[in-house]
Order: structure tokens, then sequence, then C-alpha cells
């Protein structure tokens, strides 16, 4: 069984550089999303105003596959990756460390459900609940409030996405076995939240805005919890074992094999 090798010591400097990265991207998402009208213009082309909806709602792929299917294989792959945080827990795993087996554990709890409150205190609307797409609301800066007489909309960020984005935890909770399984974890949750995403954007059901929050989320909430739970950051690898010779009963020195001729002897033994 390989074991855990030892690894450089975690310091400030790596949560320190993603918490600036993290202050970077919100500005930076929070300016694009909120003045220019990029959402807008990717939801339109996205729209047909002759058929007066979303013509790739109820497509088969997006809507059974990618939105139904996805969801459903996103809950089971994540009451799998618990055992492996309880063994973790229980310290039987060398490649994830008790306290960051606990990081794991809450990330794909916490994050899903954090988006899901945040979806009810942000009001914003999906793009196909706009009256510019056929709906009934109107286009609302982040954390308006919904005009009187109509619902309050529950679209931001997108929660879909986030099954997908939850994963992205293992790319903090993976650091001590290495940088090829951290950055598995990590492109594992970009790649199945980005396309979960762009599944329920060609559909109507979110802007490019909704996603990439979720993604700062699922990232930001990752980073928080490490720190608050002070798992071990630094990057280490998986060493196999090395191959010892045999130690003879009694003693403290491997086995030494016996010479077949020794000088001064007539014979070979």
């Amino acid at each position: 069984m390989p074991q855990l090798a030892s690894h450089r010591p975690a310091s400030w400097r790596w949560p320190a550089a993603q918490a600036l990265l993290l202050l970077i991207g919100a500005a930076v998402l929070f300016l694009v999303s909120e003045h220019t009208r990029l959402d807008l213009e990717i939801a339109r082309r996205l729209y047909d105003p002759e058929l007066g909806r979303f013509p790739l709602r109820h497509q088969w792929l997006l809507d059974t596959v990618l939105y139904h299917g996805m969801k459903q294989a996103s809950s089971v792959a994540v009451a799998g990756a618990l055992y492996f945080c309880y063994l973790g827990w229980k310290g039987e795993l060398a490649w994830l460390p008790r306290r960051n087996a606990v990081l794991a554990a809450l990330g794909m709890l916490l994050i899903p459900l954090g988006t899901t409150l945040l979806k009810g205190l942000t009001h914003r609307y999906c793009p196909w609940d706009l009256a510019d797409f056929g709906g009934f609301a109107p286009y609302l800066p982040l954390f308006a409030a919904a005009p009187e007489g109509i619902k309050a909309g529950e679209c931001f960020p997108a929660g879909h996405a986030s099954a997908g984005y939850l994963w992205i935890v293992w790319g903090i909770a993976l650091r001590p076995a290495g940088a090829r399984l951290a950055r598995l974890g990590l492109l594992a949750g970009l790649g199945l939240g980005s396309l979960m995403g762009l599944a329920r954007m060609i559909q109507g059901a979110h802007f490019l805005s909704h996603t990439l929050w979720s993604l700062w989320f699922a990232w930001a909430l990752s980073l928080g919890l490490a720190i608050l739970l002070k798992a071990e950051l630094g990057l280490g690898r998986l060493a196999p074992q090395r191959l010892q010779p045999p130690t003879p009963a009694g003693t403290g020195r491997p086995a030494c094999r016996q010479p077949l001729f020794r000088p001064g002897s007539d014979s070979v033994n």
C-alpha cells in the first residue's frame, strides 16, 4: 500500500494568493455582469423571437441527460465520495488526512446548499422569466427587490452548475496527495460544473454570470473551509514503499547472502 511521503509544510502564501485571486475575480465578475449587456446578448442568440421561446429548452439531451440525469449521478457520486471522507476521517487513508477529509465532506454538502440559500436572497430571474424573452419579469440589478405583484426570482447563482462545481473542493483537499491528484480534482469540478451550467444556459434557465458566480462561490467556500479547518495545504506526493531485503529474526540488519566461495577455502559450498 503506498504511503504519503513527507510534503512541504503549508504556508500562508498559497491561501493568501488564492484569496487575492478571488477578490480580483469578484470585482471583474461584478463589473462585467452588472455594467455590460453580455448576459443579455448571449441569451438573445439562444432565443428565437419568432417562436417566442428558447427552442432547446426541452431538448432531450439537455433536459433528460445533462439536467435530470447528471443531477442524480452527482448525488450518487457524492454519497460514494462521503464514504472515502469517512475513511480519511478515521485515519485509514494515507492520501487524505483527517482535516482534509472533513474539508471535502463539508465542501460537497455546503456548496450546493449555500448556492440554494443565495438564490433565495438575490431575487434574480431566469432568462426565460424576463419580458425580453417571452416571460413576465423585468431585468433587475443584483440584490434589487422584485416589483410588487410578481414573484421574486430564484435563479442566481446557478444551482444546477453547483452540483458539478462542488467537486472543486477536492482540488484543495487532495493537495497533500500531490499536484497531479489535486489538479485532477480541480479539473473534474471545473469540467462538470461548466458542462452542467452551459446546458442550462442553452435552455434559457441561466445567464453566463449565474454560472460563473457559482464557480466563484464554490472555490471561495472551499478555500474558506480549508483555512477554518486548518487543513493540510502543502503539496506532497504519493511514494511507493521501498523494497527492503528480509531481516533475520533477532537482528536489526538485513540478511546478507553468504558467498559461495571464501578465499582460502578449497571447496565450493
